[in-house]
């Protein structure tokens, strides 16, 4: 629970620092304006409703329980290498193509993490795990916008910087535990109160 839970708090502190820059990037290379705004989060939305409703499913499905670090890893590469090359490019084209797979690769993540925070846990403990890391999602969002104005002072281009660094650190994160903390800790219920029945036998049998 503690790897899902760093995770997905270092996902949302990325998003938010990084949000205090792009916007203004944004403006400062293509002069985009209200309408080009609403027509970029439009192609987002229609990319995250593709990622979560056809791609992701296949790609976990392909990938195998067996490949789901290295599909987590992937997705980190991208979200991380693919903010770095949208933040410095000129060419708008380029940037959606780079937010296309972007939008993908953080679908396809959630999807996993998701996923896999209803299988380590028992049935009665989901509702309190998914909780947690919907807190911390929350507590990112307030403390990320903070961390990101207080990130620019060392430079314009230092939250940038964090972002990739942030994604870096996860890549890394993910290779070292996710296998052994959380793909190998599937909470089967059945299984857990068998365990616990026979453990009351063995009990039982001492005494």
């Amino acid at each position: 629970a503690m790897m899902l839970l760093v995770i997905r708090l270092n996902m949302s502190l990325a998003f938010q620092i990084f949000n205090t820059v792009w916007p203004a990037s944004l403006k400062s290379r293509f002069n985009f304006g209200p309408s080009d705004h609403a027509r970029f989060m439009s192609f987002i939305g229609i990319s995250y409703a593709f990622s979560q409703g056809f791609l992701a499913k296949r790609l976990v499905q392909a990938w195998g329980k067996d490949g789901k670090v290295y599909l987590i890893m992937t997705c980190c590469a991208i979200l991380g290498a693919g903010r770095y090359i949208a933040y410095f490019t000129n060419s708008l084209v380029v940037i959606y193509m780079t937010f296309l797979f972007i939008i993908n690769a953080l679908g396809t993540m959630n999807t996993v993490i998701t996923a896999d925070t209803g299988t380590i846990a028992p049935s009665d403990e989901i509702g309190a795990l998914f909780g947690m890391l919907q807190a911390a999602e929350s507590a990112a969002g307030i403390v990320g916008p903070f961390l990101g104005g207080v990130i620019s002072k060392f430079g314009r281009d230092a939250p940038l910087i964090a972002v990739v660094g942030v994604y870096s650190g996860l890549f890394a994160f993910v290779s070292w535990g996710y296998d052994s903390y959380v793909v190998s800790s599937n909470c089967d219920d059945s299984k857990h109160e068998g365990s616990i029945t026979s453990s009351r036998k063995e009990v039982k049998k001492t005494i």
